[in-house]
């Protein structure tokens, strides 16, 4: 009698746990929604857009609209680059 009831226990344990994390993902879901929804309503843009704005020393604005692929691609040609063969010359 006290396995089955140890056993009950350990499935209500087990069901507990699994049901908090189920809630636990739900809620993560539910506040992200919400977080894009009121960042729509603010005009703001996080993480999903394509834009970087960055300020220079002398107060000029620099708003970067490629995407975050693009804007790592590497712009030289395969045969330049960091190690180049050279001779010195004498």
């Amino acid at each position: 009698m006290s396995a089955i009831i140890g056993f009950l226990i350990f499935l209500f344990f087990c069901a507990f746990i699994v049901v908090g994390i189920i809630a636990f993902n739900i809620y993560r879901s539910f506040r992200a929604v919400k977080q894009k929804f009121a960042d729509f309503k603010n005009g703001t843009r996080r993480n999903g857009g394509y834009s970087n704005t960055t300020q220079s020393a002398d107060d000029e604005v620099i708003i970067d609209r490629r995407s975050p692929d693009e804007a790592k691609r590497k712009i030289f040609s395969k045969n330049e680059g960091e190690y180049v063969d050279f001779e010195e010359e004498k």
